[in-house]
């Protein structure tokens, strides 16, 4: 059974829920705030924390923002369904399923370079050659057919990662609402629909994230390059994402209340 998505009323709804799960995940949005702001104390210049603080400082901001996206699914789901090994579970599933394809990704866009330079006769790369010289070469290759073929190519691949990004858009929230382990069983319920999923996308990811880099990039200069300073940038960074996490969330209960109405949660 096919069924119909409004991009307007995906977008509202998305918006609606993050707003409604604002308060109930606010404890755990404090706590991805801080760990952000520790894991750029721990990356920081001078940080006296020690060599292996940044890697567990990273992990610290994955185990957060894991139990982040529980609270707010389940708020959301309005469930008390779902637990964090599954969740964890799915999420690295996804993880290494776009690990796989962007290594072959990868492996093709670094070598057509190379391939199109040979090809047009600009330069002959090889294990000696400076990077100045590709760079340089590369710069001037772009504005012809040859660089027209590389930057397609790059699209092409950028693509592939997000239409599987759009396609396994509801692997948490399905995760979640039904108590078990869902990846590639979630990809057929949103056939046909990743292009208005793409679309509903702009104001629910794309627009957030923007503003919140924007805004990151231009406190840039405000926080100095002390402890605190490092700190801080960290913190109001990752509280700049709050609203790109959460509407991201919103879209993909949204979309899964529409596509897949009859799933059923334990409560």
């Amino acid at each position: 059974m096919t069924r119909e998505l409004s991009i307007p009323a995906l977008v509202s709804e998305a918006w609606s829920l993050a707003a409604k799960a604002a308060r109930p995940s606010l404890i755990i949005m404090l706590a991805l705030i801080v760990a952000g702001g520790i894991y750029t104390f721990a990356i920081g210049p001078g940080s006296a924390m020690g060599d292996a603080a940044p890697a567990i400082a990273a992990r610290v901001v994955v185990f957060v923002g894991g139990e982040f996206s529980l609270v707010v699914s389940r708020a959301m789901l309005k469930t008390r369904t779902g637990d964090r090994l599954r969740l964890a579970h799915a999420n690295l599933s996804i993880y290494v399923a776009f690990l796989f394809v962007g290594v072959f990704i990868g492996f093709f866009l670094l070598i057509l370079p190379g391939i199109l330079l040979k090809a047009s006769g600009r330069v002959d790369v090889d294990a000696e050659t400076p990077p100045e010289v590709v760079q340089a070469a590369l710069v001037d290759m772009l504005p012809t057919a040859y660089g027209a073929v590389l930057i397609l190519a790059c699209l092409a691949g950028a693509a592939v990662l997000f239409f599987m990004a759009l396609r396994l858009l509801l692997v948490g929230s399905a995760t979640v609402a039904t108590g078990q382990t869902l990846v590639f069983r979630t990809w057929p319920w949103t056939k046909g629909h990743a292009l208005k999923l793409a679309v509903a996308g702009i104001a629910t990811h794309v627009v957030p994230f923007s503003v919140a880099l924007a805004a990151n990039w231009a406190l840039r200069d405000v926080w100095g390059d002390g402890a605190v300073g490092s700190f801080l940038s960290g913190a109001v960074g990752m509280a700049l994402l709050v609203p790109f996490l959460l509407s991201g969330h919103g879209l993909a209960v949204a979309a899964l209340s529409k596509l897949h109405p009859d799933i059923k949660t334990d409560e």
